[in-house]
């Protein structure tokens, strides 16, 4: 999801809060973090086998190719914009075709599929299984039963980045997307400051 605002001559200071899901799972609820959920997983249907260049994240070409093309598309996870950027383990649970190996995939797209809550790209969903001929079996069924987990994102050579997008106008408009979100949080709010004065005015708040 693109962030956007009114005045571009600022400096961004950003605040993280640690994500908070409500499950009603089987766990301690000191641990439930590190508990899986059950759900179900399809994958994109197009040829390439890496993630789509017109994401509703809006990170272009690169949410395709971020985390080596292991991307998805999610349907309640992207929660308005907030989830895009969030890592997530999966893996689908028949012990027939399925590995017991996690992928992780980052949330690049919003969208579901007869009630799931992951659209992998077809080179994450591929990875799921024991081996390349049981992948050509669970892509042939084109929706597996899984179990996710929120995890946390490591970019080892690479800080954050913000994308300018094309439409910022100088000095009215500013739009802008975040590459490489490491770690477990989410961006909630976005501070800008006037360069001059460093008087900070919050101007956006991301709602969870």
């Amino acid at each position: 999801m693109a962030i956007r605002f009114p005045n571009y001559p600022f400096v961004l200071i950003f605040l993280f809060a640690p994500l908070l899901v409500l499950q009603l799972i089987p766990c301690d609820a000191a641990t439930c973090n590190d508990c899986f959920i059950q759900s179900r997983a399809a994958y994109y249907p197009n040829s390439d086998e890496k993630g789509t260049e017109v994401g509703a994240c809006g990170f272009g070409t690169f949410g395709a190719k971020i985390n080596g093309g292991d991307v998805s598309a999610a349907s309640a996870l992207y929660r308005d914009g907030v989830g895009c950027g969030a890592c997530y383990q999966v893996r689908c649970t028949n012990p027939a075709y399925c590995s017991d190996n996690r992928v992780t995939v980052v949330i690049t797209d919003s969208g579901s599929s007869d009630n799931t809550d992951f659209i992998l790209s077809r080179r994450a969903y591929a990875k799921m299984a024991q081996t390349e001929d049981l992948a050509a079996t669970i892509l042939d069924q084109g929706i597996v039963e899984i179990e996710y987990r929120r995890t946390s994102c490591s970019y080892p050579n690479n800080n954050i980045q913000f994308k300018i997008d094309e439409s910022s106008n100088y000095p009215h408009y500013l739009a802008f997307v975040i590459w490489y979100q490491q770690g477990k949080k989410d961006v909630t709010a976005v501070q800008l400051c006037e360069v001059k004065l460093f008087q900070a005015e919050m101007l956006l708040l991301l709602q969870k």
